[in-house]
């Protein structure tokens, strides 16, 4: 069992150049963060990530006296399945399992569409890498089983939208990594039918819940999975602490 109060994250690493770490403890106070800072020195940790309860206060006031950098607030947003799940019905669109000869318009799509995450929002971290990780993510969802599903909307015989489906995580429960709609359809409300089409899905596969997580700057598309019949289930902060200077003021 590994006691170790974070762990050494190998991809980040290799993407952004530097040694990235992310905590596993969920509660901080001043003697868990003497062995946290110990752990991170010893394994010459240049930026860690700690995910945090926005209703810990005392976690909160640690982490902001030990210099932390706020960077997003994180929504878990959750949905009972029933089953059978309807389908989205829409003669304008095609709802079908993406193949890898989608990859091309899907990277397209997606290019520089998920700025208003952490990594964007850490000016640590080169915005280009930050961009990359997410295409990276989606090919990989494609091309190397990442992902059990990988949903499409059609619109005239090309890709309008797409979500990215696990499953069992935790068991009996599904959750969408990715869902983006593209701009040439934008107010056509894909974005709810690419949901019904990706909870239709999960149902099929024996899944009694489907949760998704969204930044909490996002307020239309919260508003949009609320529609749907999604409730909140948890709300996090994410916090940086960068033990270097800068990368990219070096």
């Amino acid at each position: 069992m590994n006691n170790a109060p974070a762990t050494f994250l190998s991809w980040d690493t290799e993407h952004f150049g530097c040694r990235i770490a992310r905590a596993n403890i969920r509660q901080l106070d001043a003697a868990s963060w003497r062995r946290l800072e110990g752990w991170c020195r010893e394994q010459s940790i240049d930026c860690l990530y700690f995910l945090a309860s926005a209703a810990d206060q005392d976690t909160i006031f640690e982490l902001q006296r030990q210099r932390f950098d706020f960077l997003d607030i994180r929504m878990t947003l959750e949905k009972k399945l029933q089953s059978p799940q309807p389908k989205p019905a829409d003669e304008n669109f095609l709802f079908r399992e993406a193949h890898e000869k989608d990859a091309p318009q899907l990277l397209e799509m997606s290019r520089d569409k998920f700025n208003f995450t952490r990594f964007y929002a850490d000016r640590c971290f080169d915005d280009g890498l930050a961009a990359r990780m997410y295409e990276i993510w989606l090919n990989k969802s494609l091309t190397m089983d990442f992902a059990d599903r990988v949903l499409v909307a059609e619109f005239e015989n090309q890709v309008a939208g797409y979500a990215v489906c696990h499953l069992n995580r935790p068991p009996g429960e599904g959750n969408i990594g990715l869902l983006l709609i593209g701009e040439s359809v934008q107010g056509r409300g894909l974005g709810g039918k690419m949901f019904q089409y990706a909870a239709h899905w999960f149902a099929a596969q024996g899944m009694q819940k489907v949760n998704i997580i969204v930044q909490g700057k996002q307020i239309p598309i919260q508003r949009m999975y609320q529609r749907r019949g999604m409730v909140t289930r948890s709300v996090e902060l994410w916090y940086h602490k960068w033990f270097i200077k800068c990368p990219q003021e070096a």
